[in-house]
């Protein structure tokens, strides 16, 4: 039950960090977090389409810097083939700084 709670509230901090950086393009409308599988799933509105789009990170890996915490993400399916190539190309292996306060979620 802690481990559930841990990651709806990893999950809370995510959609709002990645809401915010990705806005120009829709609004993300749900983000789901497995921390045993490392595995990120969001489902999100897309400017221009017709029905939400779901992307998944397959496999990350956390990195503690000093008191810094960076996500690398590993691989990416996604329910359009497109975007699935787009994400792969543009984040995978790429390392980026979490939120402070997902980041204290995860010490």
């Amino acid at each position: 039950m802690l481990g559930r709670m841990k990651a709806g509230a990893v999950a809370m901090a995510l959609k709002a960090f990645i809401g915010d950086r990705f806005k120009e393009y829709g609004e993300v409308e749900d983000l789901t977090v497995d921390l045993d599988a490392a595995r990120l799933t969001l489902r999100a509105m897309l400017r221009g389409e017709r029905q939400s789009v779901t992307v998944s990170v397959e496999q990350y890996e956390l990195q503690q810097e000093g008191g810094d915490v960076f996500i690398v993400l590993r691989g990416f399916s996604s329910s359009r083939e497109w975007l699935t190539l787009l994400l792969t190309k543009l984040f995978r292996d790429k390392r980026y700084k979490i939120p402070a306060a997902a980041a204290k979620l995860l010490k």
